[in-house]
């Protein structure tokens, strides 16, 4: 379709105005450039105004040129073979003006500027799916930029949850820790509390043994008077008092000492009769330690069966305790 233009040859405004999209610079001109060469009259339209104004057929002129009717045809709608050499198609040009008294020359230049208009089409074309493909490259960078954030946010999240599962993992260790070293601490004031009580018990089963003596003594008095018993109450009591002086509490325990040998790594926890710690924690195997404290000995070891000890001189026998279980006990062993 032939563009109307305007005097000075170029297209009208009202026709640039349909376009609503907005494009660019470089777009812009080539179809300024292109409205321009649609505005030639074509080869073909040439040749054939040419014919219809002298009442010739397409078959008049096949019979005349020896061409074939679809040859003549296409040539007149401008339709030409691209596997048919130029010069080829130069000459029927030619040929064709010639016999209907058109300028040759002027029919071979609308030739060439419609070859030329071809491929300003082409290159539009080009550019055109040029455009399309940076566009789709565009928005295909955009996706792959958006899917790198969505698995780094993941990650991200994956990690700040496993770090929170961990510390969580270690409170909980911890939490275990304290209550079994608070059970081992309540079990160990227990035991020190029963071999406490024997001795707390003693001094008042001494007393109590006096105070019978005493009272038999009154009776022995009362019930003969003439006799001399004093002297035998004076000895009770004094042998009384004697024993009570010997197995008296408030006498201070004796410094003891204990050799450990360890023949494997062992846990061990040690105080002594005034509550003070004086071993604790893990001791290596081929380890000898040497402690000294007021007995008796509260003794705790992880591993009896990798331990031996030495007691003021004496081997203990560690015969008597589970393998692979915690053993307590006290130094002196008082034998029930």
């Amino acid at each position: 379709m032939i563009n109307d233009v305007t005097p000075t040859g170029k297209p009208d405004k009202e026709q640039q105005g349909d376009i609503t999209e907005p494009v660019t610079d470089q777009i812009r001109d080539k179809i300024t450039e292109l409205s321009e060469d649609m505005e030639m009259v074509s080869p073909g339209a040439m040749l054939r105004d040419a014919r219809k104004a002298l009442s010739l057929s397409q078959e008049y002129i096949t019979s005349k040129l020896n061409f074939k009717v679809a040859l003549v045809n296409d040539m007149e709608h401008d339709i030409f073979d691209p596997l048919i050499p130029v010069t080829f198609t130069r000459g029927y040009l030619v040929n064709y003006a010639k016999l209907v008294a058109v300028d040759v020359d002027d029919v071979l230049a609308r030739y060439d500027a419609l070859d030329a208009a071809n491929i300003q089409r082409s290159e539009m074309l080009s550019f055109s799916n040029e455009t399309t493909k940076q566009a789709e490259h565009s928005r295909v960078m955009w996706l792959s930029y958006l899917i790198v954030a969505v698995l780094v946010g993941l990650t991200v999240l994956w990690w700040q949850q496993d770090s929170d599962q961990q510390a969580a993992g270690a409170v909980n260790v911890s939490a275990k820790s304290l209550a079994v070293n608070l059970e081992n601490t309540s079990e160990e004031r227990e035991s020190a509390a029963i071999v406490l009580n024997p001795l707390s018990e003693r001094p008042t089963l001494v007393n109590s043994q006096v105070q019978a003596m005493a009272k038999n003594n009154k009776t022995e008095l009362v019930s003969h008077p003439e006799s001399e018993p004093v002297i035998v109450k004076d000895t009770q009591l004094s042998s009384a008092v004697i024993a009570t002086s010997e197995v008296s509490p408030s006498q201070e325990p004796e410094i003891s000492t204990a050799v450990f040998t360890f023949i494997g790594d062992c846990w061990v926890n040690i105080f002594d009769a005034t509550g003070e710690r004086i071993a604790w924690g893990v001791k290596k195997s081929g380890y000898v330690m040497t402690i000294e404290g007021k007995a008796p000995l509260r003794i705790t070891v992880g591993k009896p069966e990798l331990t031996s000890i030495v007691f003021n001189g004496q081997p203990v026998d560690m015969s008597a305790f589970a393998v692979g279980n915690i053993a307590k006990f006290n130094l002196p062993i008082i034998a029930e």
